[in-house]
């Protein structure tokens, strides 16, 4: 597969809702592709790509997993990525990276709210994915409707590319609409062995009709079909299938496969619609990034002979080592040569170059533009960062993350306790950027916080499982946020005497709110501006002047709590030009901010979430009367199959405990899902 020439190199993501049946569709793929020679099944804790511990447990995939494997000669270097809301940094980090994608639905509960999250991640990085409805063998599967959910929710404009034959327990195969035949998966092979048959003739007529909307829908984005199509000539499949990936790659169309994994229907067309209509590193456009020197914009074209560049979009720590995972977009670099991190200015050299494969790993002589890699034995390495030529040095935009929404209390008995625990959880911040720590100020506790209750707690099970801490964790609760509701400004002086110099100085610094769209984390909490004293500052202060003003909205606002959603500009800096001038930096910026927020008359913002409540109908009037006790804004009510969808939104604060409740009101024949909206205004501190 090294040898794969790049046009025939696929490197995509699974990404879906929790249970949508994302990993147990990647198993098939292993297996029918000849890289496992027997299925694990999730259910079974027997998956190969679900590999922790934790993820065998709970049946669910927490951690994004890598392998690469190859069908009808094309290399497929996939990512099967967590469904959970409380990982979906996990697929925030793989999009990143990815050129294509395969969006899994259940055809029961159809589009749900992650669902919406990962398509509008894919929507942010313009990734061209196709979509497969699974588990079309349940009761009250309807893959119309899920289409039709995927045109309105998301709005995309999908075609089916197959149809089921058969429904519910009876399916038994499909209806390929680009080559018009049936298609019979032998269940003694596990699906293995296919048999081609002729449409049968009741579904004639359906097949027709579903046919030609799949050539219109096509037809719409592509201009050469419009005109075959528009001239009455008959499209054959060869021209048909060109069509759809032209128009799956420009982003208009999105093919849409059915299937069920678990029954081993439907599974190779999935892999052949990868081949067929997603992009090879060579689709995708040139690599951007900026100069060191200058600042501009600047692009790495994907070739060899192009200079060496790749971003670290994922560290996964182990009790014995760190694993770092590249996407190269330009060039090659092998064991013998010397990389650059622009980040630290240092030029390093890889240990051992790694093709994936869940937990395990294959060496290769060399990393080349369009991979998918891991190396280790690279120190102060973290996600986001770039590795490059260092004669063409070069830095991509790093990956932007969610706030965290949960914290918990950490504390140790002994020093050494303590000394482990700092050295644990830096490292597992390096390796979750979701993560963050801090000290509370009244009690001295470590407070570790996260993206939910789940997270924090695999967290905790990792920390005292993988890496042995001793120490005691608190009850999760919510982290609140502060922002400033009017412009502030605050100026600091400094004057100290250090070893006999009088070091003085001062800064002016203003703080003024900066409104986003609600359910918007794509852009920084933060945003500094130093622009108007750059000229006073090296390269080197640049950076910690930011840091000391991130670090500052960190720390807290009237209320304790970080203040997000502001713009922190700095109007002057002065000093005396001492040996160090980091000392009065620090000094100045400091106070300037903390007189700034005092200034800005912060508010309480508590995180909201968006929730999917699904009951029977009978129990619809118990759960509407709770969670109207639990402050929710009730936006939408479905009835579908002798269920009720409920939609909204509701404060997390109110939910904590909410499953055990659901369990109660519905004799335990409820779901719900949860994931992050916004941060709005606390009602109880208004």
């Amino acid at each position: 597969m090294a040898l794969t020439p790049l046009d025939r190199v696929r490197n995509v993501g699974i990404i879906a809702h929790i249970d949508a049946g994302k990993t147990t569709a990647t198993e098939r793929f292993l297996f029918y592709s000849g890289r496992t020679h027997k299925i694990g099944e999730v259910h079974d804790g027997q998956a190969v790509m679900d590999f922790r511990m934790d993820e065998r447990e709970r049946g669910i995939t927490i951690s994004a997993a890598a392998t690469t494997f190859a069908w009808n000669a094309h290399q497929i270097n996939l990512i099967d990525t967590p469904g959970h809301v409380d990982f979906t940094a996990e697929v925030e980090r793989s999009l990143r990276v990815l050129d294509g994608a395969v969006v899994i639905f259940s055809g029961v509960e159809g589009v749900e709210p992650q669902s919406e999250t990962v398509w509008r991640q894919a929507d942010r990085y313009q990734i061209p994915r196709l979509a497969f409805i699974n588990k079309l063998d349940r009761l009250g599967a309807d893959h119309e409707r899920v289409l039709k959910q995927i045109e309105t929710r998301l709005g995309a404009q999908a075609a089916f590319v197959n149809l089921p034959h058969g429904a519910e327990s009876s399916l038994d195969g499909i209806i390929d609409l680009v080559d018009l035949h049936q298609i019979v998966f032998d269940p003694s092979s596990r699906g293995r062995e296919l048999e081609i048959r002729e449409i049968p003739a009741e579904m004639a007529d359906a097949v027709a009709a579903a046919r030609n909307h799949l050539v219109e829908s096509t037809a719409n984005c592509v201009d050469w079909l419009a005109d075959i199509y528009l001239s009455g000539d008959p499209v054959n499949g060869e021209n048909l299938r060109r069509a759809i990936r032209e128009a799956t790659l420009s982003g208009k169309l999105i093919p849409v496969l059915c299937g069920a994994a678990l029954r081993d229907l439907g599974i190779q067309p999935v892999l052949d619609a990868i081949c067929h209509y997603l992009p090879s590193p060579l689709d995708r456009p040139a690599a951007q990034g900026m100069d060191l020197e200058t600042g501009e914009p600047i692009h790495r074209p994907l070739s060899l002979e192009a200079p060496f560049s790749a971003l670290v979009f994922k560290v996964v720590a182990t009790s014995s080592t760190d694993y770092l995972w590249l996407r190269v977009y330009s060039g090659s670099l092998t064991m013998e040569e010397r990389c650059y991190h622009p980040r630290s200015k240092s030029r390093l050299r890889l240990r051992r170059i790694l093709r994936l494969h869940a937990d395990r790993t294959e060496p290769v002589d060399q990393a080349r533009c369009g991979d998918i890699v891991a190396v280790h034995g690279l120190k102060d390495i973290k996600t986001g960062d770039t590795l490059c030529d260092p004669q063409h040095p070069i830095t991509y935009e790093p990956i932007h993350f969610p706030q965290t929404v949960v914290s918990m209390a950490v504390e140790t008995q002994t020093s050494a306790d303590r000394d482990r625990l700092y050295e644990v959880v830096s490292r597992l911040l390096r390796e979750d950027p979701t993560l963050s720590i801090g000290t509370d100020e009244e009690t001295g506790q470590m407070i570790l916080s996260g993206m939910g209750e789940l997270h924090l707690e695999v967290t905790r099970n990792r920390m005292q499982r993988e890496f042995n801490v001793a120490a005691f964790f608190g009850r999760p609760r919510v982290s609140y946020r502060e922002t400033a509701t009017t412009r502030g400004a605050g100026k600091g002086e400094f004057a100290k005497r250090i070893s006999d110099v009088l070091v003085t100085g001062r800064a002016a610094v203003e703080i003024i709110p900066r409104p986003r769209t609600p359910g918007d984390r794509s852009v920084p909490p933060v945003e500094v501006d130093i622009s108007r004293i750059l000229k006073m500052l090296t390269s080197s202060l640049e950076r910690e002047a930011q840091d000391i003003l991130l670090r500052g909205c960190d720390a807290g606002g009237s209320h304790g709590y970080p203040v997000v959603d502001v713009k922190v500009n700095v109007l002057d800096f002065r000093h005396n030009d001492p040996p160090d001038p980091s000392v009065p930096l620090l000094g100045t910026l400091t106070l300037a901010l903390r007189e700034a927020i005092a200034q800005a008359q912060t508010i309480v913002l508590e995180p909201v979430m968006t929730l999917e409540v699904r009951v029977p109908e009978e129990f619809l009037g118990a759960i509407m009367k709770d969670l109207g006790s639990r402050r929710a804004e009730i936006r939408e009510t479905d009835m579908a199959g002798g269920f009720a969808v409920v939609r909204g939104l509701v404060p997390l604060s109110e939910m904590f405990g909410y499953s055990t409740q659901m369990r109660s009101l519905t004799q335990g024949r409820g779901s719900f899902s949860m994931e992050p909206f916004d941060y709005q205004p606390a009602k109880s501190w208004i």
